[in-house]
């Protein structure tokens, strides 16, 4: 026994979900979207029709229209180890892409409540990285994947910024200096799963992206919510139309 290899993987863990019954069999979906917001779930779950697929933590859909080559994941709730575990597992099953549509916390001060930011990497701010990538500063999302959305929001006219985002664990200890160097730096946003998710992909060789909508700010180390998140949960719809249309481009 190889003493530097995990004692249990995804794909055992699968196996032992299909064993008992609490996994189906089913061709697993060629991308995943995660969806941490209960709101862009909701809209995606009144405009498309799905098929659920139990045994996986939260909810987990297949997109009909798309003959179950996209899924939806959603309900699994925040944070980097969640998304980190789930990615895992997809990767395991045979899925090919990942995105994550979210919302951030914008660290700019041209960004506002509904900005749509495309993160070309994250600053890995939180824990779970380490375990998937050698040591560095940052993790990469796919540039092709990037630069596809980037053009189809650009051609719909939608305004977005795309750069360096920052992934934490704790959003109550993100401290006054840290905000104020990231911003120095040209940082854009700050959330709690995109190094996550990306580190997981990179170490499976997949591509993936990280798309936000900002929904609160700190830029100049203050932080502001508006009191009114519907510009925010628009742009999560236009984030995910916009990522879709790519996935199914390809």
């Amino acid at each position: 026994m190889n003493e530097n290899e995990p004692v249990l993987t995804a794909k055992e863990l699968l196996a032992y979900r299909r064993s008992t019954g609490a996994l189906t069999e089913f061709p697993p979906p060629r991308a995943v979207i995660f969806a941490p917001q209960k709101s862009l779930a909701a809209y995606v779950l009144r405009r498309y029709s799905t098929k659920q697929v139990k045994g996986f933590l939260g909810e987990f859909y297949l997109l009909k229209k798309f003959k179950g080559e996209i899924a939806l994941s959603t309900g699994f709730g925040i944070g980097a180890p969640v998304i980190a575990g789930l990615a895992d597992e997809f990767a395991a099953l045979g899925v090919k892409q990942f995105a994550i549509v979210g919302m951030a916390g914008g660290l700019q001060e041209n960004l506002s409540t509904g900005s749509l930011v495309l993160s070309t990497g994250a600053i890995r701010g939180e824990g779970v990285s380490r375990h998937y990538l050698p040591p560095a500063d940052t993790v990469e999302s796919s540039t092709d994947f990037t630069q596809g959305v980037s053009a189809i929001l650009t051609k719909q006219n939608h305004l977005h910024t795309s750069g360096l985002t920052w992934t934490t664990d704790a959003p109550f200890r993100e401290l006054r200096k840290d905000v104020l160097d990231y911003q120095n730096r040209g940082v854009l946003a700050v959330d709690m799963e995109a190094a996550a998710m990306l580190a997981v992909a990179k170490s499976n060789g997949l591509p993936a992206i990280a798309a936000f909508s900002i929904s609160d700010t700190l830029s100049n180390g203050v932080w502001s919510m508006s009191k009114d998140l519907r510009p925010a949960q628009l742009s999560l719809s236009i984030l995910f139309e916009s990522v879709l249309e790519y996935l199914m481009s390809q």
